[in-house]
């Protein structure tokens, strides 16, 4: 019986789909999860409602855990865009600079210059990190 009339909502949708990741071994995305050890909390496994109650209103945002190799519970997610998500993946090369960590592309972005330009400064030519995040780095 279905009381929380959520059902296909984004929020549900967000739900159902964490849950298969990190239990069903027969979803595609299994072994980036659950096969990883990435569990949902004991409350939102067994709750949508609790679910709901603790992550709010997506807005139209995605899940997203804050640490990427904890589980799915209060505190370790919010709802994100789908670039702040990309930011955090394990393809994501991040480089530290001046005591801040952003991805590659993110630096571009800064920059005013295309990533492939960037990566191009550093693993082509062999840059220093310093002259390829600065504007004398410019050819």
């Amino acid at each position: 019986m279905k009381t929380h009339q959520q059902y296909g909502t984004r929020e549900y949708q967000a739900w159902a789909n964490m849950k298969a990741r990190c239990e069903n071994p027969n979803n595609i995305r299994y072994h980036r999860y659950g096969g990883r050890g990435i569990k949902v909390c004991e409350r939102w496994r067994n709750s949508f409602e609790a679910f709901l109650a603790d992550m709010g209103p997506s807005n139209g945002l995605t899940i997203d855990r804050i640490d990427n190799d904890g589980n799915y519970e209060p505190g370790n997610c919010r709802w994100a865009t789908v670039r702040e998500q990309s930011q955090k993946t394990s393809r994501i090369k991040l480089l530290t600079f001046n005591g801040e960590t952003l991805s590659l592309a993110e630096w571009a972005r800064r920059l005013g210059i295309r990533a492939n330009t960037l990566t191009m400064r550093l693993n082509a030519y062999k840059w220093p990190l310093e002259k390829a995040l600065t504007k004398g780095g410019e050819r």
